[in-house]
This record gives C-alpha cells, sequence and structure tokens, in this order.
C-alpha cells in the first residue's frame, strides 16, 4: 500500500520536472500540453490519496470501539528540592564583600508580573450556527477560519460508541477537514511546534462548542487528520485529550502499546483521575513523536509589557504579553526544553543594543564574566515557593520578566546569553538541590571544574553572588553531578 509521502514525493516530483525544463521548450502549446497533464496526474494523485485516507479511517474505525481498555496512570510530578531561601552569597576568607551586603531579593513578589489566561476566547453554544467572520483569538493573535455553513457531529453521552460516532462523522466531513488543514497550516505560519499546533486546535474548538469533551474530540480528530497518533480516555464524565512526547512530561503519563500517552489539556490544570479508559487503536502512518521542544519562538502578535532589570546600567526592556502567557501555559517539562529554548527575536535586538557596547573588544572569557556577574546582580533571587506557591520551571524570556528566579531559571537565561554572545561549550549541571553551569575554558580564577569527554569545564554559577568562574557554592563542592544538557 503506498503511503502519504510516496503520494506527496510523486506531486513535488512531477511538478519539479515541469519547472525545470528548458525555457525554449515550453512554447504556449507545449505548456498548455503539460499543464493538462500536470491538472489530470495532480486529479489522480488527489483521488487516490482520498482514497487512501479513507481506507486508513476505516481501518482506525473498525478496531477503535472495540479497543478500549482501562489504564491506570503514573504520576510524574515535578521534581522538589529543598532550596536556600535567600541568594548566596560568596565570601572571600569567610568574609562578605562590602559590595555584596546589600545585595538583597525584593521583599516580596510582584504580583502584576504573573501572566493570566486573557486568551481565553469566549465560549459559544454547542452546535450553533457557525460565525461567518472566520477568526478566533490565539494567544491575543487573530487566526483565520474557513468559512463553514453546516454543522459539525457532537457528542450524545460518553461512551465508547460515541466516541467512535463522532469520529467517524467528522472525518467525512470536508468543513471540518479544511478547517484542520488550515489549521496546520497557520500553526507552520505562525512557527508553533507540535504542541503549537495542538494548543490552536484547542482554541479554535471553542468557536463552535462550549462543552469542553467536544473540544477535547475536536482536538484529537484534528491531530489525526494531520498525521499524529494521539489519543483520548475517558472517566466518568470526562473526556481527557493524550498525547506522546518527544520528552518528559511532569503530568500523568499511561502507557499503551509500549508507549507513554501524556494527559494535557491546553490552557488548563485539569483533576487527573486515578484510571481511564483509553483505546487501543493506533491511527495507521500516525506519527508516535510529537515534540514539546520549542526549536523556534512563536510569532505571536506583540502585546508590550515592560520591565527593567537593575544592575549597574539599567536595561528597559520591552517583552510580548501574548508570549509570556503562551509559556505560562506550558506543560511543565524536562529541563532540557528550557536550556534549549532560544530568546524571541524582539529581546534579542534589544538585548544586543545593551549587551554589544558592554562586550565590545572582549575575549569569550571575559563576556562570559561579564554576563555571569550580569545574571547574579539583575534577577532577584526569588524560590519558586514564595513566587508561584509551587515548583515551577520558567523559559529564558520569563526569567526577565518575573519579579525573581531561582537556581535553575538564572542558569536557564545564563545559558541563552552565553549562546548568543560566546562560541563557549557549557553543561548544564544538577544536584539534589541545585543546577548550574559549567563553562569550557582556557583560564579560570577559581579552581572548581569536572572534566568532560577529555576536557575541563569550570563552574560559572549564576545564583552564588559575587563568585567568579571556577568557583562553586560550597554544598555542592566536589560532589558529583548529573549533566542535564550540553550545548555542543
Amino acid at each position: 500500500m503506498k503511503t502519504f509521502t510516496s503520494y506527496f514525493l510523486s506531486v513535488l516530483l512531477l511538478t519539479g520536472f515541469i519547472c525545470l525544463l528548458p525555457v525554449k521548450s515550453r512554447g504556449q502549446g507545449s505548456d498548455t500540453a503539460f499543464r493538462k497533464e500536470f491538472d489530470q496526474f495532480y486529479q489522480q494523485i488527489n483521488q487516490e490519496f482520498d482514497a487512501f485516507r479513507q481506507h486508513n479511517d476505516s481501518v482506525f474505525l473498525r478496531f477503535l470501539k472495540d479497543s478500549w481498555k482501562e489504564f491506570e496512570g503514573t504520576p510524574h510530578p515535578i521534581p522538589e528540592a529543598p532550596k536556600p531561601s535567600a541568594q548566596p552569597v560568596y565570601k572571600e576568607n569567610g568574609v562578605v564583600p562590602d559590595d555584596l551586603k546589600n545585595d538583597q531579593k525584593p521583599k516580596s513578589p510582584d504580583q502584576d508580573a504573573i501572566p493570566g489566561t486573557e486568551h481565553a476566547v469566549p465560549e459559544k453554544e454547542s452546535m450553533g450556527s457557525f460565525t461567518e467572520a472566520g477568526f478566533f483569538s490565539f494567544y491575543g493573535t487573530p487566526i483565520a477560519l474557513p468559512l463553514a455553513g453546516g454543522r459539525f457531529p457532537y457528542l450524545k453521552s460518553i461512551s465508547r460508541q460515541n466516541i467512535s460516532d463522532y469520529y467517524s462523522l467528522a472525518s467525512r466531513s470536508s468543513e471540518l477537514l479544511g478547517i484542520y488543514s488550515s489549521l496546520k497550516e497557520e500553526s507552520g505560519r505562525y512557527r508553533l511546534n507540535d504542541w503549537g499546533l495542538a494548543s490552536m486546535l484547542f482554541e479554535a474548538s471553542k468557536s463552535y462548542y462550549s462543552n469542553v469533551n467536544e473540544q477535547v474530540l475536536f482536538t484529537w480528530a484534528g491531530l489525526l487528520k494531520n498525521g499524529y497518533n494521539a489519543k483520548v480516555g475517558y472517566s466518568n464524565d470526562r473526556i481527557y485529550l493524550l498525547l506522546p512526547a518527544d520528552i518528559l512530561l511532569y503530568t500523568v503519563s499511561y502507557s499503551v502499546n509500549n508507549t507513554d500517552y501524556y494527559l494535557v489539556e491546553p490552557g488548563s490544570v485539569v483533576k487527573v483521575p486515578e484510571t481511564l479508559f483509553i483505546h487501543e487503536a493506533d491511527y495507521p502512518e500516525g506519527k508516535t513523536e510529537f515534540s514539546f521542544r520549542l526549536t523556534e519562538i512563536p510569532k505571536l502578535k506583540f502585546r508590550e509589557e515592560k520591565r527593567i532589570l537593575k544592575a549597574t546600567s539599567p536595561l528597559s526592556l520591552s517583552l510580548n504579553k501574548n508570549l509570556l502567557n503562551f509559556f505560562s501555559n506550558y506543560p511543565p517539562c524536562d529541563l532540557q526544553v528550557y536550556f534549549t529554548t532560544p530568546l524571541s527575536e524582539s529581546t534579542c535586538r534589544q538585548l544586543d543594543v545593551y549587551f554589544d557596547e558592554m562586550l565590545k573588544g572582549r575575549s569569550d572569557e571575559q563576556r562570559l564574566a561579564f554576563l555571569l556577574d550580569y545574571v547574579q546582580h539583575a534577577v532577584p533571587y526569588l524560590t519558586d515557593k514564595e513566587q508561584f506557591g509551587r515548583e515551577r520551571y520558567l523559559f529564558p524570556e520569563e526569567t526577565l520578566y518575573y519579579a525573581g528566579a531561582d537556581c535553575e531559571d538564572r542558569s536557564a537565561l545564563l545559558a541563552a546569553l552565553i549562546r548568543r554572545y560566546t562560541s563557549l561549550d557549557f553543561l548544564v549541571l544538577g544536584f539534589p538541590a541545585h543546577v548550574t553551569l559549567a563553562v569550557n575554558l582556557n583560564t579560570c580564577n577559581g579552581d572548581d571544574f569536572l572534566n568532560y569527554k577529555s576536557r575541563r569545564f569550570y563552574h560559572a554559577d549564576p545564583t552564588y553572588l559575587g563568585a567568579e568562574c571556577g568557583m562553586a557554592m560550597p554544598e555542592v563542592k566536589s560532589k558529583p553531578a548529573e549533566i542535564i544538557y550540553s550545548n555542543f
């Protein structure tokens, strides 16, 4: 049986062949003949692909309603470790230097600095008439929806048969398929990763359904039709979205067909039941890898939020509140995600104006020393418990926004700055109650280092106030470290 890839390649190869024909051989008659031949081929391919897609739906539906089993979830709580209540300060010969004695954290968290959920779309009546104005809001960004004139499938009640019936109707709705295809295209235009697409589908569902169960089914069907092997599970009166992941998520997972599926719901935290009935049927040709990594920043409409970082020379930043809301609703992930996510283009341009002047003419080692000192002093120290009431990892952009940050958040910000303003290789080091960096340097003032792949990496701790490169906190000095991430 042909695959989707083979159909796509057939169209691509013929299109490329036509485009590469010599110009002189493509006269009007010749061009018309080729165009006619191409149109006929394209129509045939579309017909074959529709048949291929219908076959996949038929196979999936054949097994869907009879493949439901009860699964017990495995919780993955975000690691919590005791952290210092105040920022650790380097003591030279047991004495705190005079220039560090006045460094204090904020008296209380800046509550105005906590992003809300203003992006939520007003809910509409389930199964009501479709709006003619085809737009909805995705984190403050208007997203186009194809015009629709019919009615979508609805969920009569929660049962395996009714869920199967929903997908059967959805997979045969030309209007719904058009919307799913359009949203996939829009997600690419706005540089969304797989999780961004799922979030966009969920927000779009609110334009048609007020019932959260139907919103989840709309999202699930949209992911299946866009090539992802998503699943749903149900318990009592709720249906839940389940996604595979390319990284550990700190939520509840269910092992189905030897693959972990994580319970997530865009924009909200749900109460997770002990067990779920989940379908074992996989969608043919569906991808089981679903990416939560952010290799590029979503291109969302800019809504200004000003912040000032207080250091020797204050830095004023205009941040995108819509982007911050997107980060705020991101499922908690393994730390690697936060250390590989870049800063936004807008923020980088502002930082360049500030740091390019400060770092002009300096070596990589001198640049690192400056950046390390800057993060130590410009970002106030606050534990997650103080600021959020729970453990929470921050993206580098968020660390620039909130009132303060703890060790892993400051390290993620310093890593982003090192990556942008130096060519140095670094490691992210994990200890039972601390996260810091180690950087490969030729020379260093301190002598705390570790060897990795026959190279020497010196501690560069953005939490240890006043400490220079090669100076580790006493609590982690000489202790074995877990290598969480390396940038090389």
